[in-house]
């Protein structure tokens, strides 16, 4: 009984965490649109040395909406639990979204997906964590080679795998990639390395689906995400 009792006391402290951080982003989130806003006004008014001062504060609040919203995503995947709506979706239809909102014209991206290729999902979480996984290849490995999207079918389920030909990751960071805020070292450029919660989303939306996600190294070079 006590143990029980512990568990249910630990699920509520977690969650209730969970819950905070995502009221926090929310309520973050207004007030920095607004700043934004204002901002962008000023920006266009101001002239010189002036104008200088204010693009680089609006940039530092774009990333701060960035990372707001990365919070949100990242909290609303966590929340979401058993009362999460999953139902047949094609992977070949998400994917061609995917590209379509994600291509870049120096990114070669081929995909190799059979059309009938279906899972059990959340059709917004797929959509969310395939976007996720394809933008973290074109950022990083976009200008080294065709990055290759393939899937196969086989003992129920459907595996889907993102390959490119990057410089790949060290392989005591294969495992760390997933977790909310860490970023490799050579990723920690605000110009490059996003906020640190991509992969955590992927992972929290391919988990709440009931699937899972990994990453290894390729041969020669390369990184493909699973």
């Amino acid at each position: 009984f006590r143990s029980h009792q512990m568990t249910e006391r630990l699920s509520g402290f977690v969650h209730g965490q969970r819950r905070f951080l995502s009221d926090v982003a929310h309520e973050l989130s207004s007030p920095v649109a607004r700043m934004q806003a204002a901002l962008g006004i000023l920006e266009q008014r101001v002239e010189g040395s002036l104008h200088d001062y204010v693009a680089d504060v609006l940039e530092e609040l774009q990333h701060m909406s960035g990372l707001i919203n990365g919070l949100l995503l990242f909290s609303k995947a966590q929340i979401s639990g058993p009362s999460l709506h999953l139902e047949p979706v094609k992977v070949a239809d998400t994917l061609r979204r995917v590209i379509e909102r994600e291509a870049r014209p120096d990114a070669l991206i081929e995909m190799q997906v059979p059309e009938q290729s279906a899972v059990i999902a959340n059709p917004e979480y797929l959509f969310r964590s395939l976007a996720n996984v394809i933008r973290n290849a074109i950022r990083y490995a976009g200008t080294c080679g065709p990055i290759t999207i393939s899937a196969k079918n086989g003992d129920g389920a459907v595996t889907v795998t993102v390959a490119d030909n990057g410089p790949g990751l060290p392989e005591s960071e294969l495992d760390r990639v997933f977790k909310p805020f860490y970023r490799p070292e050579f990723a920690r450029q605000r110009e490059t390395g996003g906020t640190g919660l991509g992969l955590a989303i992927v992972r929290n939306c391919v988990e709440a689906c009931d699937g899972s996600v990994c990453c290894r190294n390729r041969t020669p070079r390369g990184l493909e995400v699973e």
